[in-house]
């Protein structure tokens, strides 16, 4: 425990010290009280709760601390909870960019430009200790799931799965540190039942008889050549985006298995090129609509899960959020295939899709969505500073 400026207490602590770990994650419960664009995700996500299958985030034995090791850090005055976040180092992030980088996650701080500095001041520190020489974020966890950033437009949007909301405040905070601006990440809304571009329509059906496309849906192979497929084609169309981390293969099959707990099977999609495993296209339902508005501290947390669960068919959108294509066929035209073939689909079903998380410097991505007159709903910004 350090005592800092204006009786700022920073506490220290690890993911065996239960009692402060759950302080740190039911913080949210006040901090956010009244803010109509909140809602949270399951305190079962980071705590775990293993009688309906949830791993938590924040337990010793997920896959993800295989390769990363992380410290806790709260922020008190007066003895109330004023502040939080975590740092991290993702081993494997700094060997696939032969880098020297730490992050920072789980931000959330009052309006208080001392608690914000004490709290990154803390995780500046320990990352340093361990040799870093950079500190980035917000990057919550899961890594590769979760957007990475601080949302700095987008606040009135739609509620989406895995695209956090903050304070408006908090960029202010985080530039106020000497955090710069690296990277911006996108996403739009889309209307699934707007006409079907007839552009679209035509690029599809040529590039489907030119490359000899196969197409096919989710259940026309098993399970275990799907995980097989997907690992494939991710880690090879995303190796080189910037923050990406290779996914091993338990890590994968994990959020694979969990994300099957929530999916629409119909929102994926599957490319072969004579034969070959060529790209993947898919979404799951916006269970968000599900969660709730905050309410009084999380005592509904159970209820909250199994409406997640139960009523999944009755969410109103999806979030399009997973996609790769192989390098070897790129710039063929299959986005455009892909997300043709879906949308017959989901606008018999869905009133809404949220399109990201997509790269500022996407360029081709970009272009698409700019051919469906989407709707900018949500930007983020990735912060840096060096560590002296």
């Amino acid at each position: 425990m350090a005592n800092g400026a204006d009786g700022i207490q920073i506490i220290e602590f690890g993911m065996a010290d239960k009692k402060l770990l759950k302080k740190f994650v039911k913080f949210h419960w006040t901090h956010y009280k009244g803010e109509k664009q909140y809602v949270p995700l399951l305190d079962y996500e980071y705590l775990g709760f293993s009688l309906i299958g949830i791993k938590g985030f924040f337990e010793a034995d997920n896959l993800f601390f295989r390769h990363a090791e992380m410290t806790f850090f709260l922020a008190e005055r007066d003895g109330n909870v004023v502040g939080r976040c975590n740092a991290f180092i993702n081993h494997n992030h700094n060997r696939h960019w032969k880098d020297k980088v730490g992050f920072f996650g789980q931000f959330e701080c009052v309006d208080d430009r001392k608690v914000a500095d004490s709290l990154l001041d803390a995780a500046s520190a320990w990352l340093r200790s361990k040799g870093m020489e950079r500190i980035r974020g917000p990057q919550n966890l899961p890594v590769n799931d979760a957007t990475p950033g601080c949302l700095t437009e987008g606040f009135d949007s739609r509620p989406v799965m895995y695209y956090h909301y903050n304070k408006r405040y908090y960029q202010k905070l985080l530039e106020g540190y000497g955090m710069k601006n690296v990277k911006r990440v996108l996403s739009w809304e889309v209307d699934p039942k707007r006409p079907m571009e007839e552009k679209l329509i035509r690029v599809a059906e040529k590039v489907i008889d030119r490359y000899q496309i196969t197409i096919e849906s989710w259940d026309q192979r098993p399970l275990a050549e799907r995980k097989v497929e997907m690992l494939d084609i991710y880690n090879a169309a995303w190796n080189d985006n910037f923050g990406y981390v290779p996914f091993e293969k338990e890590e994968f099959n994990r959020i694979l298995d969990d994300m099957m707990l929530i999916m629409d099977k119909k929102l994926f999609i599957f490319l072969y090129i004579k034969g070959e495993p060529a790209a993947f296209f898919g979404g799951v339902p916006n269970v968000t609509e599900l969660l709730g508005k905050i309410n009084d501290r999380g005592s509904f947390e159970l209820i909250r899960a199994l409406k997640m669960i139960l009523f999944k068919n009755r969410t109103k959108g999806f979030r399009l959020g997973y996609m790769g294509v192989t390098p070897k066929f790129r710039r063929l035209g299959l986005d455009g295939v892909m997300l043709w073939k879906q949308k017959l689909y989901s606008q018999t079903k869905y009133d809404y899709c949220d399109m990201g998380w997509v790269l500022e410097d996407n360029k081709m991505v970009i272009r698409l969505v700019e051919m469906m007159e989407a709707t900018p709903s949500k930007t983020y910004t990735i912060y840096e500073k060096k560590i002296k």
